[in-house]
């Protein structure tokens, strides 16, 4: 019998401020309710050098599917980076960014002459 999806959650200090703690349940609260286990959270703040090759290394180590966090924000500009490797969940706005979606380009249209 398989198990449930694997999940991280990720949030940046900085970007959260007070409502880190806020952040944190919120994040446990989607992951929960989409049926992902969530193997953990990963807190970086301002100070962290390179924070997404580290949270890449964290979604490799536990391999994860997916990725929530409470906002774009706290990926930065960074979203196309972890969207390569995992599914990236964001709390508010609640949204689902798939990295199926990504791969699906890489597919000739039906019809097409493409990898004929």
């Amino acid at each position: 019998m398989w198990g449930r999806p694997t999940a991280i959650g990720y949030l940046r200090r900085d970007v959260s401020g007070v409502s880190q703690v806020w952040d944190e349940t919120q994040i446990r609260s989607v992951a929960k309710r989409l049926g992902y286990e969530l193997a953990k959270i990963v807190v970086f703040g301002a100070q962290t050098d390179d924070p997404i090759p580290q949270l890449l290394n964290t979604i490799e180590r536990v391999d994860a599917d997916a990725v929530v966090t409470p906002a774009l924000a706290h990926l930065g500009d960074e979203l196309d980076q972890v969207v390569r490797v995992c599914d990236v969940i964001t709390v508010n706005p609640e949204n689902t960014y798939a990295r199926w979606a990504l791969s699906a380009d890489l597919w000739p249209a039906p019809g097409s002459d493409e990898g004929a």
